[in-house]
């Protein structure tokens, strides 16, 4: 049976900058409509788009290569030039494309190793493709085995440890200065992207966002709604100083926010993550103060250890990637075909064995012959059927759960794990 072509078309942060990205983002309340026209004018057989900040890929299985196509509709989409866009693209076809996306369920192809949003982000894309009717049994099949792949990696490898960001080694810090940070008390400087993230891991680490200072009120206001902290001005800092335990500080002034006499008695710990620094020279003699250079080492030991673990991982997929191949090649309908009617061909051929041994006293040649042809025959007519519905298998959004039940039916499969559809087991 012949094989479709699978086609990945894409590209990512090493290959195209962010405004160009930013031009081939497809908007998610319009993904549908993008993923049946991509699908029409291809002509694919099945389309999955994965967008994020980071990529944006294609996913395309076809009965003939469809990239030129893909990549023209991108173009027409994103308004860059054809020529202009397939600098920054990247196009791999059949078990390359499938390696590619176990590595990004994996997160060996994010911009920081380890990190946990794209499994997410990829299980989206699916769903989209799913609930819009443009995927079907491969990229089921495809998907099925990444997040699988991603699974094994998580669990026998360490590639999420560390700290691999400033704000979540600002988290890290703090735990090894002052221990548990549930219940402390934290005010923000300042409500950019470190900030934002800072506030995020110390709220989920059980603190307490009590205050949000900000030069502009109006660009503040969204993060202190959202802890319900206090919005103050950076005149009201030196107060709010005295009521909290944990100061995480990273704006864009040029004179330092924090000063020697504004640190009160109970002396909190700051972490300043801005450059040039928010904390005044000698403020670290007064309280501890973890500047952005000591973070960026917590962040360099993580990367390198992540790298570490990321070899490791790179095995893993490896070997995922041969049980994807061998499963492949199990559900060949010629296959699958030939093993179903060789075994009832076996039984066959044990009743008329067993006939022939009761009976060869009573019938001769001619009426055991004409016993032989019928029973092949009935064989033929009951066969008939069940072969013709696996080619429909084949093809089914479902269809590997189908011909996996019918091979352990007609015990041509010896697996005793649960077969279960891909929803059941990826919801």
């Amino acid at each position: 049976m012949k094989q479709p072509v699978i086609c990945l078309v894409g590209t990512n942060h090493r290959y195209a900058d962010q405004q160009l990205r930013e031009r081939l983002a497809f908007e998610e309340e319009k993904l549908g409509r993008y993923l049946k026209e991509l699908k029409v004018l291809s002509e694919a057989k099945e389309i999955m788009i994965l967008s994020t900040c980071n990529r944006v890929e294609v996913l395309a299985v076809s009965d003939k290569p469809i990239e030129d196509r893909i990549i023209r509709f991108l173009a027409d989409y994103s308004g860059v030039p054809v020529d202009k866009l397939e600098e920054v693209l990247y196009v791999k076809r059949d078990m390359e494309a499938v390696k590619h996306i176990f590595r990004v369920a994996s997160s060996l192809d994010s911009m920081v190793i380890g990190e946990p949003q794209i499994m997410g982000q990829l299980k989206e894309a699916y769903k989209w493709s799913v609930e819009f009717m443009t995927s079907g049994a491969v990229i089921n099949r495809i998907m099925r085995r990444a997040f699988h792949a991603a699974k094994v990696v998580k669990s026998e490898t360490q590639i999420a440890k560390g700290a691999v960001s400033i704000p979540y080694a600002a988290l890290i810090k703090s735990k090894e200065i002052l221990g548990s940070l549930e219940g402390k008390k934290v005010l923000s400087i300042g409500v950019g992207e470190m900030n934002r993230l800072a506030c995020e891991h110390f709220h989920e680490a059980g603190a307490a966002i009590a205050y949000v200072a900000n030069r502009t009120r109006l660009n503040a206001e969204a993060l202190a709604k959202q802890y319900s902290a206090r919005l103050i001005s950076l005149e009201d800092v030196p107060v709010a100083l005295k009521d909290v335990d944990v100061v995480v500080t990273a704006t864009s002034s040029r004179q330092p926010v924090i000063t020697k006499d504004m640190i009160p008695e109970n002396r909190p710990l700051i972490i300043d993550m801005a450059v040039p620094r928010d904390t005044q020279r000698g403020v670290e003699g007064l309280t501890s103060v973890v500047l952005i250079d000591d973070l960026k080492g917590i962040v360099d030991d993580a990367l390198k250890f992540r790298k570490k673990e990321a070899l490791k991982a790179e095995q893993i997929i490896e070997r995922e990637l041969e049980t994807y191949r061998e499963y492949v090649a199990s559900l060949d309908y010629d296959q699958v075909v030939k093993k179903l009617r060789l075994r009832a061909e076996q039984i066959r051929q044990r009743e008329l064995e067993r006939f022939k041994k009761s009976y060869s006293s009573k019938v001769d040649d001619e009426l055991l012959e004409g016993v032989d042809k019928l029973t092949r025959a009935l064989l033929n007519k009951v066969l008939h059927e069940p072969t013709v519905n696996i080619k429909l298998f084949m093809d089914h959004p479902e269809g590997d759960m189908y011909i996996e039940l019918l091979k352990r039916i007609f015990k041509i499969e010896h697996s005793k794990k649960d077969v279960k559809c891909f929803f059941s087991e990826n919801s």
